[in-house]
């Protein structure tokens, strides 16, 4: 009894739970299939460690009940350091530094121009 496929096709509610990694058997929710079967659901889950996922259909005047099984793992979530804050260069950073040293070096430049007047004088 094969026929054409109608093209009014509604999917079908799909019932998914889980149980946790310590044991927690919870329903996270029911989405509706698409004409295909096919069902997805973002959840995101609250503790680290393995996953019992069970999705399952009540059955319908069309169809039996049925249901599936997978599992997946939650690694626990790494940690990313944070840059530590930098700090604008201070005032003395900007320009009082600067100009000691250029003091410093005018100071030598004077002290070395002195040392070779002299000499030419001796």
């Amino acid at each position: 009894m094969q026929k054409p496929r109608p093209t009014n096709v509604t999917g079908v509610d799909v019932t998914i739970s889980v149980v946790d990694a310590n044991g927690n058997f919870r329903n996270i929710g029911t989405v509706t299939s698409d004409a295909d079967g096919y069902y997805s659901l973002n959840w995101k889950p609250d503790i680290d460690g393995k996953y019992s996922v069970y999705a399952s259909f009540a059955g319908s005047n069309s169809y039996y009940p049925t249901h599936a099984e997978t599992t997946f793992a939650i690694d626990p979530a790494t940690t990313i350091p944070t840059a530590a804050p930098t700090q604008a260069p201070s005032m003395a950073d900007q320009y009082f530094m600067p100009a000691i040293a250029g003091l410093f070096v005018a100071i030598i430049v004077v002290a070395l121009v002195t040392i070779l007047v002299l000499r030419k004088k001796a």
